[in-house]
């Protein structure tokens, strides 16, 4: 291909999910960061949302219903909006053969969507996997792959806003405190996405890495004094022992999600893009 057809190359992108993700890929788009990707529709997680409304026309893209992303031409769908909506919909766009980038990895433990992954992947269909809010992980594909690992954690350190609401608190009635740091959830990968499916799609993403989500484990830390979302990866194996630690800041529109997660997205389409 020339550079003069390469230059002309246009990649059509469908967003799935309005957040703060998607507003900041938007942001990136409308700066000139993403070259060769034009946005032609954008559907929220459910068919009535006002945000992705406004985020298409802002995008001068159509807003669709979610299910509707399928008929929409697109070459690529960039999903940041949740693990319900992974399930629900990024199963028809795969056996329709349209690539995605799946922000919400966490999803990928349901056996039903690991299935539907799996099949969509030796069908040829491009699934890319953001490394999200975490670095590092190169390292621990490599330990997995050859390099005899043994052991993976994580460890989630967020101000009590970024976590409150999250199932598990809910669930076992945990109120944060605003005075003190508190260790909130000790458990496997499994269990954390389950019970913080906004809060640690990191840990899934370590997990595919290495050992998978039943051999990962994982904490999560609830801060006060916390300014930024801390991860703190440690792993051991035969060839190298690793501790990575990122501190990254929460996304302004949603303080769930770090913002290291939306440039994650938006480094993940000026790839495809060029690809």
């Amino acid at each position: 291909m020339t550079l003069s057809a390469q230059s002309q190359r246009v990649t059509s992108v469908g967003l799935l999910g309005a957040g703060g993700i998607n507003s900041h890929v938007i942001a990136c788009i409308e700066a000139g960061a993403v070259p060769g990707v034009k946005v032609v529709a954008i559907a929220g997680s459910n068919p009535e949302s006002a945000s992705a409304a406004g985020l298409a026309a802002r995008a001068k893209a159509e807003h669709v219903a979610p299910g509707a992303l399928v008929d929409c031409g697109c070459d690529w769908v960039l999903e940041a909006a949740g693990g319900a909506a992974v399930r629900t919909y990024l199963p028809e766009l795969w056996r329709a053969g349209i690539n995605t980038i799946v922000m919400s990895i966490g999803a990928l433990v349901d056996d039903a969507v690991r299935t539907e992954y799996e099949a969509a992947v030796r069908r040829g269909v491009r699934i890319v996997l953001p490394s999200g809010g975490i670095a590092g992980l190169d390292g621990v594909r490599s330990l997995a792959a050859g390099g005899g690992l043994r052991s993976a954690r994580i460890t989630t350190t967020k101000a009590p806003a970024g976590l409150r609401g999250a199932p598990y608190l809910e669930q076992n009635r945990i109120e944060l405190p605003d005075d003190k740091e508190v260790v909130v959830f000790e458990g496997s990968a499994r269990e954390a996405v389950a019970g913080f499916p906004a809060n640690v799609n990191v840990a899934i993403a370590l997990s595919l890495a290495g050992l998978g989500p039943d051999a990962t484990t994982v904490k999560v830390i609830s801060d006060p004094s916390a300014t930024l979302t801390r991860q703190l990866i440690e792993v051991e194996g035969e060839a190298a022992t690793l501790e990575i630690r990122v501190a990254t800041k929460p996304n302004p529109a949603n303080p769930r999600t770090s913002y290291l997660a939306s440039a994650a997205a938006v480094a993940a389409l000026r790839e495809v893009a060029v690809a």
